[in-house]
């Protein structure tokens, strides 16, 4: 039998800590006027780009890095979009469209010029397809959680969602710059997704949850309108998770993970 010291054992853990830890690098990109916050897992291959919803930032993802890195050993790349976390905003020039041009802008400098994977959830899945759309080639596939389906998400809808919170624009404005410019915003980010979603073609895997955000009858017709969305092409897989959340990465982090990892494997054609 083989007696490890524990002081050894120690140093063995502690390197082990510092070898994980120098595969992440944390870093501001200057897009122009302001700078985007990233982290970055290192690997090798095709990038995963992670599109966080409304409201939320790049922690949302953390505890899939892991288990998607030992997986894959791609790239994995969140980040903060302007206004949320650690991510400046320039509040004269953001919408939906300049976001997507500063992502790709800073996506560049990164070094990753060409091919991309998206993972998306709720209205990221606009900016995912915004990118999609102004880059046709280069996002090889995409992983779609409980996003915004044009079917659901009218611009009547988006009208009423941004009445919604008039009353409350300016307290918004003080707790956090990027959801009221994102409310502000969110008629144009709607004809955007009106725009470009029916010329999508990437694959994707559309993950649905059955306890979306909104009540009956509302509820229902969310989870119908993704499904119809889904079905519109052959190269479109949908799920639904009926027991979990809007989140469903919190409520059902193994189904994600798992689709991300047979779908990059399939579009990317990665071992």
């Amino acid at each position: 039998m083989i007696r490890i010291r524990p002081a050894f054992f120690s140093i063995f853990l502690l390197l082990s800590a510092f070898d994980l830890f120098a595969q992440s690098k944390d870093t501001t990109i200057s897009v122009g006027q302001h700078s985007l916050h990233f982290n970055i897992t290192e690997g090798q291959g095709v990038p995963i780009i992670f599109e966080s919803g409304a409201g939320n930032d790049a922690s949302v993802w953390q505890q899939l890095l892991a288990p998607l890195s030992a997986r894959l050993s791609a790239p994995l790349i969140t980040y903060d979009r302007a206004g949320f976390g650690k991510s400046g905003i320039d509040t004269v020039n953001v919408n939906l469209s300049t976001e997507v041009a500063d992502l790709k802008r800073a996506l560049n400098k990164l070094g990753y010029n060409d091919q991309y994977f998206f993972v998306a959830h709720s209205f990221g899945g606009n900016y995912t397809l915004k990118f999609a759309d102004e880059n046709k080639g280069q996002v090889l596939g995409a992983v779609m959680i409980d996003i915004v389906s044009p079917y659901f998400m009218t611009m009547e809808r988006g009208k009423s969602l941004k009445i919604e919170y008039a009353d409350r624009l300016q307290e918004i404005k003080k707790e956090s710059l990027g959801f009221y410019h994102l409310t502000m915003n969110y008629e144009n980010s709607t004809a955007i997704l009106h725009e470009v979603a029916p010329h999508a073609t990437i694959p994707m895997t559309i993950i649905g949850s059955g306890i979306t955000p909104f009540e009956e009858p509302d509820r229902s017709k969310c989870v119908a309108a993704l499904k119809k969305f889904a079905d519109e092409k052959g190269n479109r897989k949908y799920i639904l998770e009926p027991n979990a959340q809007h989140h469903i990465f919190y409520d059902n982090p193994a189904l994600v993970i798992e689709e991300i990892q047979s779908l990059y494997k399939k579009t990317t054609s990665a071992e």
